[in-house]
């Protein structure tokens, strides 16, 4: 009974972060890339292979590429298109299996 006590406090944190959203730091670029744009420029490219159907990600780090699930919300999709290729804050939710996020905020 101890045990299930004890990990009360972790669950709810946990279920917080979900409900509330958490901080990532990352940069915003494309699937297609995932932020090697091989000497172009990180803007111009990220924007040219969206243009061309490719997907807007949050790249955390070489192994972390996470797709943004609202990326065609008009908000959402302005603030992407304004920072493309830059290195960002974001808020949101990821899914259960943590390969995609929810946006809710974006700042430098």
């Amino acid at each position: 009974m101890k045990r299930v006590w004890g990990s009360l406090p972790v669950i709810i944190l946990a279920a917080a972060i979900s409900a509330f959203g958490a901080q990532f730091k990352g940069t915003i670029s494309d699937k297609m890339c995932a932020g090697d744009h091989r000497g172009e420029d990180p803007a111009k490219c990220t924007l040219s292979c969206v243009e061309h159907g490719s997907l807007f990600v949050l790249v955390i780090s070489k192994d972390k590429v996470l797709t943004i699930e609202n990326q065609k919300d008009a908000r959402i999709s302005t603030l992407l298109r304004k920072y493309a290729g830059r290195e960002v804050t974001v808020t949101g939710t990821t899914n259960k299996e943590g390969r995609s996020i929810k946006l809710e905020k974006i700042t430098i």
